[in-house]
Formats: structure tokens, sequence, C-alpha cells
């Protein structure tokens, strides 16, 4: 038998348009880069102007167009503008990341409702209004693909960050219902929720290390931005809804907290990342870790 594997089909991204939200930095950043190594031009989107044209230069530095549009996703008329824009200067987008987020480690009870809103508006309301300002575009065209960056947190409790999980399991839930809702629809247009636990970002604020600025996160189970980005794209290029980057890595506590829930036994320490336990005991005091 030949040892020659099957070639790899044509990738369904190069020389077509995304549009990501959240593209200054961390997730959205690795994912605009990425998808410019596969050929696709980039609407890069973000709240953070400075943060916003130096990823534009990167994208450019690896050959595809580019454009930089200040957004603040929580307003329906600039992710509109956005939409505009990219059609504008770069053509009708195939793929729209509905990326951009914030996180708060706070316990429930000392999250502000200024918290609360903020999250949720981003978090929320930041997927809410890509899909009312692109969907329908896609779906007249009957093409396309759309992202919505989620978390592990949209399939499992973190503690102290009740804001946070509360808008992604939101993400979550209203990604699968789109893609049964898509599917029923013709197919022609997919739709993928990417669930990352992990992942080196400034999401959780930043330290210094020998004078330079890193991620927060130094768990060594925390993922470099652009690992999650391959993932994602692979994913996306595939059809492949659910994409959990972290896999196995979490799945014994996705399992536990099916069984706890099915069974109608309260939640444990099974069911929750012992990495986010102790990041929750260091920042609040309280002990998750107790048994």
């Amino acid at each position: 038998m030949s040892s020659i594997p099957p070639p790899r089909q044509p990738s369904r991204l190069s020389g077509r348009v995304a549009v990501i939200t959240g593209a200054g930095g961390g997730i959205g950043l690795a994912l605009a880069l990425e998808a410019a190594r596969r050929g696709m031009d980039i609407a890069l989107a973000d709240i953070g102007e400075e943060a916003l044209q130096a990823a534009k230069a990167q994208v450019e530095a690896l050959g595809v167009r580019a454009i930089a549009v200040r957004t603040d996703v929580r307003d329906l008329t600039a992710v509109e503008a956005l939409r505009d824009e990219t059609a504008s200067q770069l053509g009708e987008p195939w793929l729209v990341i509905n990326n951009a987020g914030v996180a708060k480690i706070a316990l429930a009870w000392e999250t502000s409702e200024a918290d609360w809103r903020r999250l949720l508006d981003i978090n929320v309301w930041g997927v809410v209004n890509g899909l009312l300002a692109f969907l329908p575009g896609l779906r007249s065209r009957q093409s396309g693909h759309i992202l919505n960056t989620a978390s592990v947190g949209g399939l499992l409790a973190m503690p102290a960050n009740a804001a946070y999980v509360a808008s992604k399991h939101a993400v979550v839930g209203l990604s699968e219902t789109l893609f049964r809702e898509l599917e029923a629809d013709g197919g022609a247009v997919g739709v993928s929720v990417l669930c990352p636990a992990l992942v080196k970002t400034a999401i959780a604020g930043t330290r210094k290390v020998d004078g330079k600025t890193v991620s927060a996160i130094d768990s060594p189970h925390a993922m470099e931005p652009g690992d999650v980005a391959r993932i994602a794209l692979d994913a996306v290029d595939l059809g492949q809804f659910w994409i959990l980057t972290h896999g196995e890595g979490i799945a014994a506590y996705m399992r536990a907290r099916l069984e706890q829930m099915i069974c109608q036994h309260n939640p444990d320490k099974t069911s929750v990342d012992r990495a986010i336990l102790e990041t929750a005991t260091s920042a609040t005091g309280l002990d998750f870790l107790r048994d």
C-alpha cells in the first residue's frame, strides 16, 4: 500500500475577505495574521486606534490587503459602518469573526452594574451586532462563514468571573442555535464557536518580566494566541462548529459537569479546571480549593 498521504483539499479561505473585531491584539490579532498567511484580505476592527494601526502594518507585511476601522462593537451603527467600509475597500466579506471581548475577575457581589453592562455589551451585544450587520449579506450571497469567539467559560463555570461566564454562555447558546437555523436554511452559510481555555493574552491583565510586558496568565496550560488561531482557522476551513482548542485538557471537566447536571448533583471541584480555581483563590482570597 502507498504511504503517500491524500492531497490536501484547496483552502476555502484563500483570496477571500475576513472581518475581525478585537483585532488589535491577543487572539484577534493572531487570527488576522493567520488568515493573512492563508491568503485572505483583512478588515481589522478594534476600539484602540494605536493598536489597530500596528496590527494593520503586521498584516500588510504578509503581502495581503488590509484596512483598519476603529469600531465600538457595542454600537450597531459603528459595526454597520465597518461592514460598508469593508465592502467598499476590500470587497464583500466571506469570513466574519466576532472576536472582541473583555473580562473582569471579581466575585459576583463585587461586580458593579457598570462592569456587568460593559461585559455584556461587548461580549454579547458585540456578537449580536456583528450578526445584525453581516448575516443578511452572507445569506443573500449564499456564501460565507461566521466565527464567534466564546470561551471555555461558555462551557464550564469559572469562580470570580460571573459576568464573563454569563456572557460566554450566551455566545455559545446563540451560536449553536444559529448553526441549527442556518443548517435548516440550506447550509450555504456556516458558523463556528471558538471556546479556548487559558490563552496568553492581556484579557486578564499584564505583568513585567525582565522589563517586558507579558500576559498575567502564566499557567503551563496556557496556549499561545497563534496556536489558537491556527486551530480555529483549520476548523473554519473544514466547516467545523465546535472549536475546543484545549480538547482533552477540558474534557474531564465537561464530562463531570454533564454528569452532575443529569444526576442533579451539586457542582463540585471535578467540573472546574484546577488552574481556574487557583486563579480565583489568589484573586479573591476565598478558598475555592478547599475540600
